[in-house]
């Protein structure tokens, strides 16, 4: 992902920016959803929760989605000729009940488990991952370091680590590396101060993607306009995943392989509602 090209996402250097309320968005942006959304042509938009819908905050249970982008949410959701889906690392009936919208597609755990209407998949690999083990051993080092917590999710346990003193942060990523060791069949993926530990499957939020994709419009592949928006190092493999295929949205700084950026979750909502104005 990394390298020049890793980096073209829209930067907007000549301030092109189109107003959307008070927000502005990328015109380049705002020109290729525009192509996409073609007369009756369907869409399938693929979300982050954590730093894409909501904010990120200092306890992960706080994330709270807005009214105003719920029903942003629903009336994309309602529409005919979209599948709306909110991927995320979270526990699937996590995600689901933070989202609250009945018709969506939800996916926890980065794609490891997906429901939705007519839709419903879960790894067949995962439940052989010794994931018990690693949440006994996490939880021993969490009660050593004030702040940490264990979180289980059923396919997948999370190390947060957001509540740790900065001065023994240290002291969480040897925790990570500790239990990476010991348990080499699961795979350590780094977010927001926190470390998810999931079954080593081959299996990644870009196949997901491509997953809900093909699901979503059988006997039309390559005809679907594709939306993906997403914040987090995971993100990056349904970028690649959905190269070429996709209109895909880096939310925040960092290098990227999306081929647009947006500044953050304001702009993520103001999006949204383009994308609904654009299809009514």
């Amino acid at each position: 992902m990394g390298g020049p090209a890793a980096e073209r996402a829209d930067a907007d250097p000549d301030g092109s920016r189109r107003s959307q309320g008070r927000l502005s968005l990328p015109s380049r942006l705002l020109a290729r959803l525009a192509r996409a959304l073609g007369p009756g042509r369907a869409l399938v938009a693929i979300l982050d929760y954590d730093g894409t819908l909501t904010p990120i905050v200092g306890r992960p249970e706080a994330a709270r989605l807005a009214l105003a982008t719920r029903a942003t949410l629903a009336a994309l959701a309602a529409h005919p000729r979209v599948t709306l889906a909110v991927l995320s690392g979270r526990a699937l009936a996590d995600v689901r009940r933070r989202v609250g919208v009945a018709r969506a597609v939800y996916g926890g755990c980065h794609g490891l488990e997906i429901a939705g209407p007519d839709l419903r998949r879960r790894h067949p690999a995962a439940r052989r991952a010794p994931l018990a083990a690693a949440r006994r051993m996490l939880a021993r080092a969490a009660r050593e370091l004030p702040g940490a917590r264990v979180e289980w999710k059923g396919l997948a346990v999370s190390f947060h680590y957001r509540q740790v003193a900065a001065a023994r942060r240290g002291e969480a990523h040897a925790v990570a590396a500790r239990v990476a060791r010991r348990w080499p069949g699961l795979v350590v993926v780094a977010g927001h101060r926190v470390y998810d530990f999931v079954p080593r499957v081959g299996w990644t939020k870009g196949h997901a993607a491509r997953w809900i994709v093909a699901r979503a419009t059988p006997g039309r592949p390559g005809r679907a306009a594709v939306v993906y928006a997403g914040d987090d190092t995971t993100d990056e493999a349904a970028f690649v995943a959905l190269k070429g295929r996709a209109v895909t949205v880096r939310v925040g700084p960092g290098p990227t392989a999306a081929d647009h950026r947006v500044r953050g979750v304001r702009d993520v909502h103001a999006m949204l509602r383009w994308i609904v104005a654009a299809l009514a």
